[in-house]
């Protein structure tokens, strides 16, 4: 599942109401971040606050599949990136 698919779900469940919602308050991030780098171009930074943000609302689900995507961050390309604050 891709975190459009994340973005999806958490729209169908009331949590989102639109792309820039889920920048500032799923991702931490400016309210067009998820437009201007796609929402496959998270950072880990970004994929953290997500993770954390789900786990706050009790969706543990989606909160697996934040993991899962915010693991492979940091194995992409065969090395571990840095994570900055």
């Amino acid at each position: 599942m891709s975190i459009e698919d994340i973005y999806e779900v958490a729209k169908a469940r009331g949590f989102v109401r639109s792309l820039r919602h889920f920048s500032t308050t799923f991702l931490g991030r400016c309210s067009h971040y998820a437009a201007d780098r796609g929402l496959d171009g998270c950072s880990a930074g970004a994929l953290l606050n997500l993770y954390k943000r789900l786990g706050e609302l009790g969706q543990a689900d989606l909160q697996a599949l934040a993991f899962e995507r915010l693991l492979g961050a940091g194995t992409q390309d065969g090395g571990v990136r840095a994570v900055r604050p």
